[in-house]
Parts: C-alpha cells; sequence; structure tokens
C-alpha cells in the first residue's frame, strides 16, 4: 500500500537551534514511518532531514523569507502533491495553505501561543483567517487552546499535542557534571538554570534584579547560569537583550555570580541540566507575547531537575506542581526566592523527589508524542 505525501513547511527547524526547531525536527522523524515526507525549511536544513525532494528558503529578513518560503513551497506541492500539507507554525501558514489549497491536500497548522497573540496587523488580518482554514490545528498547551477559540477558530479542530522529550541515558550522569563543571570553573558550588531565547517575556532581567541580590547574600558561591541567544528569527524579534543583561549585571557588581554562556550543545545542555540545583522560568505576562508551553521544563525534568516558575501562559502545562517542580503565582518573586532556598537546602518534598520529577518527564516522550501526532492525523483525516 502506497504512502500518503506529506509535505512540512516549517520556518523553525535546524540548523536554526531551539525548541520550535527540536519539536519540528521530531515532527518530521515522527511521521516517517507512515507517510511519504517532503519538506520545506529554512537554507542547509537538507542536512537534517535527508529528504530526496525538498526546498530551501531563507529564514531571515521576515520579508525575504515570506517572499521565498511563498514560491518556492508552491512549486514544490505542485512537483510532489502531497495529501496532507502540514504547517510547523502559524508563521507557516501563508505558503502552506496556498499549496494545500492548489494541490487539493488537507491543511494541518501546528501553534504556538505566540503564533495567534502576535502584534502584527498583517499577520492578525491575513495570516490567521487563513490558520481558521486549516483541515486540523494542533496547539501546544492549554493555554494556547483557550487562545485559539478566543480567537475565533473551531474547537472541534483544535487539538492538544504538548512537545516531547528524550529520557537520557543517566550512566554518564557523573562524568558529564564533573566535565561540566571542569570546563566553565565551578568546583562545587551551586548554580541556577535559565534555558532559551533572550526576549524581553523571559523576565530574566527583573529576576536578577528581585531575587538574586538576597540569594547571594544567603549564598555567596551561588551562580546563575543564563543559556541561549537572542531571538532574531521569530515572529517577535529581540535585539539587544544581551547588551542589557551584561550592563545589568555589571551594575549590579554580580560578574561573579551571573554568567551568559550563549548557545550550547544538546550534550553540553544535557550536562548542565545534571549539574544545575534547579531550572529557573520567570516568565512574565505580556500582552501579545505569550509562552505557549515551557519545552525546556520539560527537558529538566527528564534530567531529574526540579524547575521553579511563574504559573502564566503554558507553563502550568510544562512544569508539574508538586512532582517536576514547583509554580508561583505571577510576579511573587519572594515566593520564587523561598522555593528556590528550599531546594539549595536540599529539602524538596516527600512528594517531589528526582523520581518524581523523571516519571513526570517520561508521559512526554518523543515516542508517547508521535503515537498522539499520528492518531491526530488519523482521526482528522
Amino acid at each position: 500500500m502506497n504512502k500518503k505525501k506529506l509535505l512540512l513547511v516549517t520556518r523553525n527547524f535546524p540548523p536554526l537551534v531551539g525548541g520550535m526547531e527540536k519539536l519540528n525536527f521530531n515532527i518530521f522523524q515522527s511521521l516517517l514511518s507512515d507517510f511519504e515526507v517532503f519538506v520545506s525549511a529554512p537554507t542547509g536544513s537538507k542536512k537534517y532531514h535527508k529528504s530526496t525532494i525538498f526546498t530551501e528558503f531563507s529564514p531571515a529578513p521576515l520579508w525575504l523569507y515570506l517572499i521565498s518560503s511563498f514560491f518556492k513551497t508552491i512549486m514544490l506541492s505542485k512537483r510532489v502533491k502531497p495529501n496532507i500539507v502540514f504547517c510547523g507554525s502559524g508563521s507557516a501558514i501563508l505558503a502552506g495553505y496556498f499549496s494545500a489549497k492548489i494541490t487539493g491536500a488537507k491543511l494541518v497548522c501546528y501553534l504556538h501561543g505566540l503564533d495567534i497573540v502576535a502584534d502584527s496587523v498583517i499577520y492578525q488580518n491575513l495570516f490567521i483567517p487563513l490558520v481558521k482554514k486549516s483541515d486540523l490545528i494542533l496547539v501546544n498547551s492549554n493555554h494556547t487552546k483557550k487562545l485559539a477559540i478566543d480567537a475565533g477558530m473551531d474547537g472541534n479542530k483544535v487539538n492538544i499535542l504538548a512537545p516531547g522529550t528524550a529520557l537520557p541515558c543517566m550512566n554518564n550522569r557523573a562524568l558529564l557534571e564533573a566535565g561540566f563543571r571542569q570546563e566553565y570553573n565551578l568546583d562545587t558550588c551551586p548554580f541556577l538554570l535559565i534555558v532559551g531565547r533572550l526576549t524581553p517575556r523571559k523576565g530574566i532581567q527583573e529576576f536578577i534584579m528581585g531575587v538574586m541580590p538576597s540569594l547571594i547574600v544567603e549564598y555567596p558561591q551561588l551562580k546563575l547560569l543564563i543559556v541561549g541567544g537572542e531571538s532574531l528569527e521569530s515572529i517577535k524579534t529581540h535585539g539587544g537583550i544581551r547588551d542589557k543583561l551584561h550592563q545589568l549585571i555589571e551594575s549590579m557588581s554580580m560578574q561573579q555570580n551571573i554568567r551568559l554562556l550563549g548557545g550550547l550543545s544538546d550534550e553540553t545542555l544535557s550536562a548542565a541540566f545534571f549539574s544545575a540545583s534547579a531550572l529557573i522560568f520567570p516568565v512574565l505576562e505580556i500582552k501579545n507575547d505569550v509562552e505557549g508551553f515551557g519545552m525546556v521544563a520539560i527537558e529538566a525534568a527528564a534530567h531529574g531537575l526540579p524547575s521553579v516558575g511563574f504559573s502564566v501562559g503554558g507553563v502550568p502545562d510544562a512544569i508539574g506542581h508538586g512532582k517536576s517542580g514547583w509554580l508561583v503565582p505571577s510576579g511573587e518573586y519572594e515566593n520564587m526566592e523561598q522555593k528556590i532556598k528550599t531546594i539549595l537546602n536540599s529539602k524538596l518534598s516527600a512528594e517531589l523527589t528526582e523520581d518524581s520529577i523523571t516519571n513526570y518527564a517520561k508521559q512526554f516522550e518523543w515516542s508517547l508524542f508521535e503515537e498522539r501526532l499520528k492518531g491526530f492525523l488519523e482521526k482528522g483525516f
């Protein structure tokens, strides 16, 4: 029996780096067994997807991405005549919708929070109406589903499919931790992690000002390691955050306690998860800029690392309160500080243990993600 043809259209794919890129790469891999998959993705992606028929486009600047992806995707769709066009985010809907329309294919769109609330007149008046025409809409959290329905999307079409994670091998844990601490000259001092693109909604500056001073008084050797680069290819770009963080750290004389590491390889990030005391998710509530899920909290949990985060956007779907970490009401920095101190004092709780943390992550394994994804596609078409 011939496999159905599926065209994956996405701006978020390796060699670009980030949670959405990792998600779309795993979507591609999940579909290979049941579909003949063709790919329309950023320049350089062919090294990762290995499809024999594909097209590539420039992911930036935005205007070039829109034009390039639109025409190249349509040309590819005419060539392969897919049964399904799968958009990896709302930003791919322009190319995806018209490719599906021309070929008669079914249209699927995977939405993240910002895909719905992006503060752009063009996006809201052109992209969102096209997303509404999708035959199947997948979203990353309960919060994103609510945003989709509030935006006028058909609730019967909207299904929650949370991003997944890989469970690391625990055998090399001690070796990886020792290597990471040696590489970054950490000795045995405790450290906290913040991981993700540097954007205002991540709340990094506010966390540094509101929590770090008192933590350092009590734990002088404590470090905060910030992993990630600036968001320059997303719908909502924010340049200059890194420079502002450097200036803030210097103005508060915290150079010995806070480091900006930039992007790390998956292996190095895994070592950081194994070595850290906690992952911090101090996300802010910002109009038209939302944290749709919080994939990094699931990755941390897979390593047995607890998370402390504000209960904002889709974060409650990613942090199991009392199971993989603690959720704190938005803006309650003193509450967040106390939760962090509890972890630093090695006093989790009878319920919150390393086993409970890793068990929480198991429900998000990529193999389960694959089953759910295929189930939605089979049920929808």
